[in-house]
């Protein structure tokens, strides 16, 4: 990425985009370096769960009252809908859903651990069940189909020991469901759903043809990348038909292709490798430990993160994505590597 300052026509756009990269590597860093053992996680967690649920409770204060923090976009968006959707301490509705979707694991196992059994289940039913209607209010399909992957694989994992709780979570979710079908609540729940899935035309319309436009960029370039951080701009001048000189930013939606874009082969192949590697291990790891639900934490970090890539606006400056990244990481080093069970 750094090479590309040579030939990027836009070097304030380089420079802040090399800046995130090393935001993003450094926190990567710093949870690897300073997570290094159970204690040091457990802690983390038990505060993270702290933020997750004073998080969640932002969320809810939102959808009920209209009301929003004063960074949030929803007091700039003008739609029949956003007044009510959640962002939490993001800017939009798709970041709070990434940000709840790749900490909800994490979140989840630490709640487990609560020694109080009947506060524990209260937890988990009312940490899961608000974050699954808050992710619903965001209208993000790809963080609706994560966290019902993340609910089923953690499910799959406590099953073995928990079988008859799950089973009964379960069928008092379903007789719950059925009995208040025909409420207000429900109805607009499900709702919001077929509306995420089915009235978004438009939006995946108008991603196909920035997907097209960034492909034709990074062909012109042979691969070499136009300039990290100029992507863009171009796809504004693209989208609009001609070079506007201010506000000139439209985001790419695509963080491979972002990347391939701005830093060309030479950057996205080492990005690239690194993450179908860090896919590997967590998979190797999870089946290594006969897919227990503590064992798929840093595999669902990379699911969401995956999803976020494709789903977000822009990723590289998203803060809570680099952490989710170095907490899996910093798993994966503490009950995986440091066992010397890596061959």
């Amino acid at each position: 990425m750094l090479a590309t300052g040579f030939w990027a026509p836009q070097l304030g756009q380089n420079i802040r985009y090399l800046y995130f990269i090393f935001e993003w590597l450094y926190v990567i860093f710093l949870a690897t370096y300073y997570i290094r053992n159970e204690r040091i996680y457990a802690r983390f967690t038990k505060w993270l769960t702290v933020l997750y649920i004073g998080m969640l409770m932002i969320g809810v204060w939102e959808c009920l009252t209209g009301r929003h923090l004063s960074q949030s976009g929803s007091l700039f968006y003008e739609t029949t809908t956003s007044a009510f959707q959640p962002t939490g301490f993001q800017f939009n509705t798709n970041d709070f859903a990434s940000l709840l979707t790749i900490f909800f694991p994490m979140v989840m196992m630490s709640i487990t651990t609560w020694k109080k059994k009947l506060l524990m289940l209260g937890g988990l039913f009312g940490v899961g069940s608000m974050s699954l209607y808050l992710v619903i209010m965001t209208n993000s399909r790809l963080a609706m189909l994560v966290l019902i992957l993340e609910m089923l694989l953690l499910l799959f994992g406590w099953s073995k020991i928990w079988s008859f709780i799950a089973i009964y979570v379960l069928g008092m979710g379903a007789l719950l469901v059925s009995t208040f079908h025909a409420s207000g609540f429900i109805q607009k729940l499900l709702g919001m759903v077929n509306h995420s899935f089915t009235d978004k035309g438009d939006s995946t319309n108008e991603r196909v043809q920035m997907y097209q436009a960034s492909w034709d960029m990074i062909k012109e370039s042979h691969f070499m990348g136009i300039g990290a951080g100029n992507l863009p701009i171009r796809l504004d001048e693209y989208m609009y038909g001609f070079e506007r000189a201010f506000d000139n930013y439209w985001a790419p939606h695509n963080y491979w292709l972002e990347a391939l874009a701005n830093g060309g082969l030479l950057a996205f192949i080492p990005l690239f490798a690194f993450f179908v590697g860090y896919h590997i291990v967590a998979i190797r790891y999870w089946m290594k430990e006969e897919y227990s639900a503590t064992s798929a934490i840093p595999l669902l970090i990379g699911v969401a993160f995956v999803a976020a890539s494709i789903g977000l606006s822009s990723t590289i400056d998203k803060r809570h994505l680099s952490l989710g990244i170095g907490m899996g990481l910093a798993l994966l080093n503490i009950r995986y590597f440091q066992k010397g069970w890596i061959r």
